[in-house]
């Protein structure tokens, strides 16, 4: 059970005071995870009762319950890779081995990135990127560059698109960016302080931000205009990023329908510049003259 998920799900049931209490955890969660009640409830502006009755409401037996398991996926956040390692529930036997659990754990979480694609959140998405007017960007730095980079280049095959590398000057890149334009900022544990400095100020300059990272509680999170969570869970001390390469998929595909002319003169356009380039090998067979 995710907090952030119930909170997200039960919000429109929840009374005046309940969603004010549930807006402050949404946005302050590393603030809950080491208080009282009572001091939760003066932080927040409602009563103690209020926040006595508000988790077993999202599921839970007991505030403490909830604020375990928050300090827990806090936890998780900053863990380093090598220190997954330790964890012999999920360690492999074998090279076969890791590389079936490897499979298995994939296809757990493309399945889990199908309920998304069907979310409001996913229709947000695609309909910022296929009415944007201005430039699209898409950041991400270290353990996320690898994504990011693929995600910039699916996307280029729709609309023009930039990569954008938060650890170097990156600022420099998107001074002119505005309202009008797109930025997805990537983000996975561990989280990079320069990410969330750059998405702060692009908050600042009026830039629409979407946040696509693995944790509703991820930093990056409570500064966007959207967020889009992402499984990543891996079958080994690493992350897995197969949701994110089928998310660039799947958007690529909507664009395609969606500005299916626009798209058909880009690629035609591509083509051209390619021959010019004679890229590709001329359309005959191999050994002839």
């Amino acid at each position: 059970m995710d907090l952030m998920h119930q909170i997200a799900e039960k919000l429109p049931q929840l009374g005046s005071a309940e969603q004010r209490l549930a807006e402050y955890v949404r946005t302050n969660p590393h603030a809950m995870a080491f208080v009282s009640a009572r001091t939760l409830a003066a932080q927040a502006g409602v009563s103690p009762a209020t926040v006595v009755r508000f988790f077993p409401r999202l599921g839970y037996a007991s505030y403490a319950e909830a604020q375990q398991q928050l300090q827990s996926a806090l936890a998780a956040q900053y863990e380093a890779p090598h220190q997954r390692l330790a964890d012999e529930a999920r360690a492999a036997h074998g090279p076969q081995s890791a590389s079936l659990q490897a499979l298995e754990q994939d296809l757990r979480n493309l399945a889990a990135l199908s309920d998304m694609l069907q979310s409001p959140r996913f229709a947000q998405l695609l309909t910022w990127l296929s009415t944007c007017q201005g430039r699209v960007a898409v950041v991400g730095g270290r353990y996320s560059q690898g994504p990011a980079q693929l995600l910039a280049a699916q996307l280029s095959i729709a609309l023009p698109t930039e990569f954008v590398d938060p650890m170097g000057a990156a600022t420099d890149r998107l001074q002119d960016y505005g309202a009008q334009d797109l930025v997805l900022c990537l983000s996975v544990r561990r989280y990079l302080r320069s990410t969330q400095q750059l998405a702060r100020w692009l908050r600042e300059q009026q830039v629409r931000l979407v946040a696509l990272t693995d944790d509703a509680m991820a930093p990056l999170a409570l500064v966007s205009d959207l967020t889009l969570v992402l499984p990543t869970r891996g079958a080994t001390m690493f992350d897995s990023y197969a949701a994110f390469t089928a998310l660039g998929n799947a958007l690529v595909g909507e664009l395609s329908l969606s500005r299916r002319d626009a798209v058909a003169r880009r690629a035609a356009t591509r083509e051209q510049l390619d021959a010019l380039q004679h890229l590709y090998p001329d359309k005959q067979p191999y050994g002839t003259a």
